[in-house]
């Protein structure tokens, strides 16, 4: 019971939930409702949108050039063996990344969310009953995990340009 009570006062502190979901979750648990407060911790992710799409390419330059001549797409952020090509308005991009040890493939899709908070986010896929795993990149830390048929999806804040900083978004 006490993690749910932190869980609960965690995110109230972090605007994650009204005043009045917090009471309602601790009078809940206070009335022998911890069936009915653990149900509202197993609440989903709200997702903002879809930020970006990775291509794995045996050829960088060949990929870059071909859409950026086909689509006008210019360069957001580049990483080590990646170009990140803006698509649209805001921070959605196409990932160029060059891995010739693997076959040309679409490696993985990422979903915005907003208030990014690494340690929730994993909170709340572990009570779905799914394993996800934070990979460091610089400060940014890039939250990863499989759907039911192992394609991997990745979460980061709306923010999220494929940048520098804590939030990946120094673009």
């Amino acid at each position: 019971m006490h993690e749910i009570v932190e869980r609960l006062v965690g995110s109230y502190e972090k605007g994650r939930i009204s005043r009045r979901e917090l009471v309602l979750g601790l009078s809940a648990l206070l009335l022998g409702g911890r069936e009915a407060a653990a149900q509202r911790d197993n609440r989903q992710i709200l997702l903002n949108g879809l930020n970006h799409v990775s291509l794995f390419v045996e050829d960088m330059g060949r990929s870059v050039e071909f859409y950026q001549r086909l689509f006008g797409m210019p360069v957001l952020s580049v990483q080590e063996n990646g170009t990140n090509l803006a698509a649209g308005s805001g921070n959605q991009f196409l990932g160029i990344y060059q891995v010739p040890s693997s076959a040309p493939s679409i490696n993985h899709v990422c979903f915005t969310t907003p208030n990014f908070d690494v340690d929730e986010i994993l909170a709340t896929l572990r009570d779905n009953g799914v394993e996800g795993r934070v990979r460091m990149r610089g400060e940014t830390p890039e939250l990863y995990f499989n759907d039911p048929d192992g394609i991997s999806i990745q979460l980061q804040d709306d923010s999220y340009c494929g940048g520098s900083g804590v939030l990946g978004d120094g673009c």
